[in-house]
């Protein structure tokens, strides 16, 4: 009897016993995967529409390359799109250096003589100490 009395006991214990740590994880858990997946689908989300922008932009500079290319087309060049050979780059960059040298000199023959015409027109320096107060 109090074999049987006991047993009773446990198992009263047992079934008035809240859910075990157990389930209370298995919640905190679910509860987690739910925040989880809300996360990645907002981060989904921005990354289509960012993927959309970027795809309108690339859009929209290949119509402006095209647009380009047909403006240049137009224009009559000998060269049928194709680049430059070194040769030209090469000539090219000799005649833009030489106009840049050419300025440069120009200005830094101005800025001298501007240097020298103040320097002439400074008064000469005494090597009289400055009078002082009592001296004048």
């Amino acid at each position: 009897m109090k074999r049987l009395a006991a047993l009773a006991l446990v198992l009263a214990l047992f079934a008035c016993s809240g859910p075990g740590p157990d389930a209370e994880r298995v919640d905190r858990l679910e509860a987690q995967v739910k925040s989880l997946e809300q996360e990645a689908a907002a981060r989904d989300k921005a990354l289509r529409e960012e993927l959309a922008r970027v795809r309108g932009n690339l859009e929209d500079i290949r119509a402006l390359l095209e647009a380009d290319k047909d403006r240049s087309g137009d224009g009559g060049d000998a060269g049928s799109g194709a680049a430059p050979s070194d040769e030209e780059l090469d000539a090219k960059a000799k005649s833009f250096v030489g106009e840049n040298l050419d300025r440069l000199m120009e200005l830094t023959r101005k800025l001298l003589d501007k240097m020298e015409s103040q320097l002439d027109d400074t008064p000469p320096a005494t090597e009289e100490p400055p009078a002082t107060g009592d001296q004048i």
